[in-house]
């Protein structure tokens, strides 16, 4: 079995891109008009000496990242589908050209507004009315205003932006056109291609042990041959942030993580927390998370009847023979239904995705490793996600389509420029799918084997948000604080860095061996600031809205879905505070992982 070519994929297997762009020549002739907006901007006086003049301006720049959102996204979505491709990897480079000349706007605009004082900004917002359509942009500006550098040094680092970005998009490219895993034989004696995100989506939860063993092995090798290689871009990347923390003033770049974003660049804006409630997350899921989860290991290496429990084992299933497989229309009717709960607005949006192919799904040579879930301004959400056929694919699935749900409603509801979606936030409209399907999949279902599934599945999405991902956070905590220490971020530490965390984690259950020691070479969330966190805060705050709607009803999912169309409107605890969840403490943190604990509970008793 090998990879097929982008060329021979079948076109129900594609995404629909033409809401976008009718064509690629449709794409260029946008290319083209941008370009030209773009350098009338260049010469553009950024001058705002009356309300009126900066509400035009506000106006006229929104649109420009409206359409600078398109033109990106084309791109970056035709390369996902084929990163071999000499034509997709030439317009990934003309938009990442257009964003480095966007960014010295950025600057210059960002520059210009903050030259207003705050009163006089409160002056001209009792003039204009219609400036308050911009208040979360004028809020995120007051927040970085302390930490804005002169005109010259920002020019500087606008200038600099492609550079700077460079870690992000070696990692990328590397792990996604020259990283490549040597063929494995599985228990029956057949032939399995490795990649990176069919390891991860489909293999690491097989039960075929022969399988995930080989095929780990095959990925360490792999890894291996680029480890050194990977650990200079990542440390890069880590100490490009301390030396920008510096410059910026702040104590430190975790600090600079958790607080500074500038409005309108996209990506994910903070929420103004602490360093100190960062790192009490982190504790907090380390700490008491830990016990439930090696009661689980030694269940699982009991149930597969092992002498020992290796990383490749850490997610292997508990009832090997129970696999049920599942068409891709299958998935689209589950997922359509379970989400009924939000309300008929939130499916209606869903059931679209799959009558106007939104999503991406063929698994061929040169596709981007990583599942995602995004959106377009004034189109709509799309995924990426390379179909398996299983169940378990279904609901890793769903944890896509709830980001391009929340992508599209946020999208049809906010102004670009005040859009740029909360980091604390961002992960709970996805993992809140996942609770929805399983609950629907219980609901709908008597059979005691699925349901027992159905928790083994829970438990491994539990791992991968709330173990896999902060132990990643953890990663970088210590990565960070060594880099200002000034020790050398080599590839020795960062493998025993990774190695002593798992250990402390797992303790004596699982064996953790040089392939879990290279396991930070597979994620590009290292390069995406302090990212990682977010996916046990998500998962936390949604598994406390899918209790309640549980036991509330539909009147929980339509807020939820209220909630949703605020997008980036509003700071991830305002959010969750709409949403009726307190998010400002360890409390509800705690409460999930107990459910975790209950989980395993009733795994230990129904085997």
């Amino acid at each position: 079995m090998t990879q097929i070519k982008r060329s021979e994929v079948p076109m129900e297997e594609t995404w629909d891109l033409t809401p976008i762009y009718a064509s690629d020549e449709a794409w260029r002739q946008a290319y083209s008009e941008i370009s030209n907006e773009l350098a009338q901007w260049e010469q553009r006086s950024l001058t705002f000496n009356s309300s009126q003049a900066l509400l035009n301006n506000l106006l006229d720049y929104d649109r420009l990242l409206s359409r600078l959102n398109r033109i990106t996204n084309y791109a970056r979505y035709k390369y996902s589908e084929d990163g071999t491709d000499p034509s997709h990897q030439q317009m990934l480079g003309e938009a990442q050209y257009l964003t480095q000349q966007a960014s010295a706007i950025q600057m210059e605009f960002v520059q210009a507004v903050l030259s207003i004082s705050s009163e006089e900004l409160k002056q001209f917002l009792s003039e204009e009315k219609e400036l308050n359509e911009f208040q979360r942009f004028f809020q995120r500006l007051e927040q970085i205003r302390d930490y804005s550098l002169t005109y010259d040094m920002e020019k500087t680092l606008a200038a600099l932006n492609q550079t700077l970005q460079a870690p992000e998009n070696l990692f990328q490219t590397i792990t996604s056109a020259d990283l490549t895993f040597e063929p494995v034989v599985d228990g029956d004696g057949s032939r399995v291609p490795v990649s990176l995100h069919m390891y991860m989506t489909q293999v690491e939860t097989s039960p075929d042990t022969t399988l995930r063993r080989h095929a780990f092995h095959s990925l360490t090798e792999g890894l291996k041959d680029y480890q050194h290689g990977i650990a200079h871009v990542l440390s890069t990347e880590i100490n490009k942030n301390v030396s920008l923390a510096k410059l910026r003033g702040y104590s430190s770049a975790l600090d600079m993580h958790l607080q500074y974003s500038v409005p309108s660049m996209g990506g994910f804006s903070t929420d103004g927390m602490s360093t100190q409630f960062f790192e009490d997350i982190l504790d907090t899921f380390q700490e008491q998370l830990a016990p439930h989860m090696r009661r689980y290991a030694n269940l699982r290496k009991k149930q597969l009847g092992l002498d020992e429990l290796l990383f490749s084992d850490v997610k292997a299933p508990l009832d090997p023979d129970y696999d049920p497989k599942v068409s891709y229309e299958e998935a689209g009717d589950i997922i359509t239904k379970a989400v009924g709960v939000l309300g008929e607005e939130y499916q209606e949006r869903m059931s679209r995705v799959f009558k106007e192919r939104w999503v991406y799904r063929a698994d061929n040579v040169g596709r981007r490793m990583i599942p995602f879930g995004g959106g377009v301004h004034e189109v709509h959400g799309y995924s990426f996600y390379p179909w398996g056929g299983n169940l378990f694919d279904v609901l890793l699935l769903g944890h896509e389509l709830g980001h391009t749900l929340h992508f599209t409603l946020s999208g049809e509801h906010q102004r670009i420029i005040n859009n740029s979606q909360s980091l604390l936030f961002v992960e709970s409209p996805s993992t809140l799918v996942e609770h929805l399907i399983v609950n629907y999949l219980r609901e709908n279902n008597d059979d005691q084997r699925l349901h027992r599934w159905l928790n083994m599945y829970l438990m491994m999405s539990y791992h991968h948000n709330c173990v896999t991902h902060i132990l990643e956070a953890e990663l970088l905590r210590r990565l960070y604080k060594l880099a200002e220490d000034q020790v050398p971020l080599t590839t020795a530490i960062m493998n025993q860095t990774k190695g002593d965390i798992l250990s402390q984690f797992w303790g004596d259950t699982v064996v953790i061996d040089e392939g879990a020691k290279l396991t930070w070479m597979r994620q590009p969330h290292y390069y995406m600031g302090l990212y990682p966190f977010a996916y046990s805060v998500g998962i936390s705050a949604s598994t406390i809205i899918s209790e309640r709607i549980q036991k509330e009803g539909i009147q929980v999912g339509k807020q939820w879905t209220e909630v949703l169309k605020q997008g980036g409107n509003m700071n991830g605890f305002e959010l969750f505070e709409m949403a009726g969840v307190n998010m400002s403490t360890t409390e509800n943190l705690e409460k999930a992982i107990a459910y975790v604990g209950s989980i395993v509970d009733e795994l230990e008793r129904s085997f």
